[in-house]
This record gives structure tokens, sequence and C-alpha cells, in this order.
């Protein structure tokens, strides 16, 4: 009886602890919704991008380029209901971005703008980690939200500028001075800049190139002359 006794309080005791847990961990559950909720309030109200308008030569040009207007569509679409939509959001456009990077049409298909972009993927891989946390860190995603606005309006001015370059114009015949001499430099390997050598020069002195012989002795006319 003892025995028996002592085995229903151990099972007493652990029932009553399990309970004590799952309340335990069923209050801190409400209470991270409670305050992922009071921040998602936050997130929503900064949750805007503001993607500024294209230029009408940038438009032309990236008329065909479809996966940047999903891009930008899908950043301006703002999400709706709990957190969780939120990090479905800030996955899409990851993905996006991901299809961005892998079709830029050829005439912009540059470091400057590739590294841009590379900035926004960073940024909005940055969003999805924190926005992720158990607890949202709701000042850093705002902080992200902000920096992807500007790095999205960057990319565009960037565009901007690259048209601008190209349409500045040549001086009158750089361009065929300049495709003329490549070709001529590809025709006749032979006319690359070779090293120069200095000419002599013709009013020096001529170099004396009789080198005296110290060790040679002075002529004694004396052997020659006959015996008396």
């Amino acid at each position: 009886m003892k025995y028996n006794f002592y085995i229903l309080a151990a099972l007493c005791f652990l029932m009553f602890s399990c309970k004590d847990d799952e309340g335990a961990q069923l209050a801190a559950t409400k209470r991270i919704e409670m305050k992922n909720d009071s921040i998602l309030k936050v997130v929503s109200n900064n949750w805007n991008f503001e993607v500024p308008p294209l230029s009408a030569k940038v438009s032309e040009r990236i008329n065909n380029w479809n996966e940047w207007a999903q891009l930008t569509a899908e950043m301006e679409q703002r999400p709706t209901g709990t957190i969780t939509a939120y990090r479905q959001k800030a996955e899409n456009i990851i993905n996006k971005i991901q299809q961005v990077k892998t079709t830029i049409p050829p005439f912009f298909n540059k470091p400057q703008l590739r590294s841009r972009i590379s900035v926004l993927d960073t940024k909005a891989k940055a969003l999805h980690t924190y926005i992720a946390l158990d607890v949202v860190q709701c000042d850093k995603v705002i902080a992200l939200i902000k920096d992807m606005a500007k790095e999205t309006a960057d990319i565009q001015r960037q565009m901007d500028e690259m048209i601008r370059f190209s349409e500045v114009p040549k001086e009158a015949g750089e361009a065929e001075m300049l495709r003329a001499r490549d070709t001529t430099r590809l025709a006749n390997p032979e006319m690359m800049a070779q090293p120069t050598v200095a000419p002599p020069n013709q009013s020096a002195p001529p170099v004396n190139t009789n080198i005296p012989n110290r060790n040679r002795q002075p002529f004694n006319n004396n052997k020659l002359k006959p015996a008396n």
C-alpha cells in the first residue's frame, strides 16, 4: 500500500507539471502573438516601397522586361492578414529579384546596374530574416523597407543615366577615327607601338678605340746596330 501511494503521488506530480508546462507555453505563445499583432499594425502602416514612375526613355527600353514590372508590382502590393502574409511577401520579392538578375536586357547588363540589383537582393533577404523571427524586429523591418525603396529608385535612375550617357554626341570624326585606328591595328600587328631607340649623335667626337698596352716594353735600337 505504501508503494502504491508513492506511485500515485508521483503520477499526480507529473500530471500537474505537464499541465503547468503546457500552460506556460500557451501563455508565452499568446504573449508573442499579441506582441506581433501590435507590430503588424506598425509594419502595415510603413509597408510602402514608393517605387517612382519610370522615365519615358527607360519605359521604352524595358517595355519587354516583364520581370522588372513583376518585381515592382510585387513590392507595391501591400499584404493583408497576419504576419505570415508579410513573411510570404518578403519571400516572393526575393524570388522576383532572382528572376530580374537573370533577365537583364543587354543594353543595361553592365556592372553598375548588376551591383545595384545585388544590393537590393541583399536588403530583401535581410528583410525576410527579420520578419521571420518569432518576435519581429519592427525597427529593422521598417528601416529595410525604406532602404529597399531607395535602392529600387536608384536602379531606375541608373538606367536613365545609362541611356543619357549613350546619347552624348561624339566629336566630329571621333568615332570614325577610333574605328579606323582599331581596324588598322588589328590588320597590321607590326604597326603596334614598338619601343623607341635613340639615334646616334652625329656631332659627338669619335670614340678612341686604341687601347694602350701598359705592359709593352720600350723599343731598344741598340740591338739592331752591327758590331764594330
